[in-house]
């Protein structure tokens, strides 16, 4: 099967899979209207021996996964208060919780797999912040972007 198909496949399923939990369970209470289910959470992934910082909050408009911006992301969203978590190597951020966005440190190359769970495109960037300031990285619901090569110095 191939990936596009695999994809469309498992979206339908995940789609028909809700649909029915929703008719059995009805809408989710509003104390947890600012968490996520499963693959619709946005998420962050650490392949490598170093440890990622990120947060929960993205607090910019208009922006799609893979984004950057260099203003530390401090506002609240949703009812969840910014909230910022270390990941170390081979731990992702939590299941269930939605965390919209991670650092790239300064002098620091990060090469970061994004992979869209039902109908996002999967992509892979590098981020290279050799002689320039950290910036934070955007990852949108249905996201999990894999942190998978992390080199201070630059990108080799």
């Amino acid at each position: 099967m191939s990936t596009r198909s695999g994809k469309r496949a498992r979206s339908l399923a995940v789609i028909g899979a809700c649909a029915a939990l929703m008719t059995v369970l009805g809408p989710a209470p509003a104390a947890y209207a600012g968490d996520c289910t499963g693959p619709f959470c946005s998420a962050t992934a650490n392949d490598t021996a170093q440890p990622v910082l990120t947060a929960r909050n993205w607090c910019q408009g208009g922006t799609t996964t893979g984004d950057t911006t260099t203003t530390t992301p401090v506002c609240t969203s949703g009812g969840s208060a910014q909230e910022q978590r270390w990941i170390s190597g081979g731990h992702s951020t939590p299941s269930g919780e939605d965390w919209d966005t991670f650092r790239v440190d300064a002098g620091w190359c990060y090469t970061v797999y994004f992979d869209g769970f039902l109908w996002g495109t999967d992509f892979t960037r590098t981020y290279n912040r050799a002689g320039a300031s950290a910036v934070w990285v955007k990852v949108a619901n249905d996201y999990t972007a894999h942190v998978q090569k992390q080199s201070s110095g630059g990108c080799t």
